[in-house]
């Protein structure tokens, strides 16, 4: 098991466009930016998508809070950053997805994700950075 880092930060009015977020023929999910809508079809994605990839949880989260902590100055008053950390490690070690977003202002979204690979619940997806070392 290993984890994958995927993050988006635009224009949260655009995550109305669920053909682009959904693997549907002729949806353009696939070079769509946009967030999935379920954490795992990350995977689908072009590995070039992939920000960062370990093979520890600490590692993965670690990643996660610097990136999320660059996006949300000042964090979220309501979730210590260290609890989101504890529990984050927590959830990746027992093979789930993290994903940490927010809207930051009026319309822009921020997220970021660490995908477990393989996928317990789409186990059927394959790991796309393998993809990319055979092409």
């Amino acid at each position: 098991m290993h984890f994958h880092g995927y993050e988006w930060a635009g224009d949260g009015r655009l995550l109305v466009k669920e053909s682009e977020r959904r693997p549907v023929e002729g949806g353009g999910f696939r070079l769509s930016e946009l967030p999935p809508m379920m954490t795992g079809w990350w995977l689908l994605r072009p590995p070039a998508q992939i920000r960062g990839t370990w093979t520890t949880a600490v590692d993965a989260v670690d990643w996660l809070a610097k990136r999320y902590e660059e996006h949300t100055p000042g964090g979220d008053p309501w979730l210590p950053i260290e609890a989101r950390r504890l529990r984050a490690v927590e959830q990746l070690a027992g093979a789930s997805d993290v994903m940490w977003s927010r809207w930051v202002s009026d319309s822009r979204w921020s997220g970021q994700y660490v995908i477990v690979c393989p996928n317990k619940i789409w186990p059927d997806i394959p790991c796309p950075a393998t993809l990319a070392s055979k092409q």
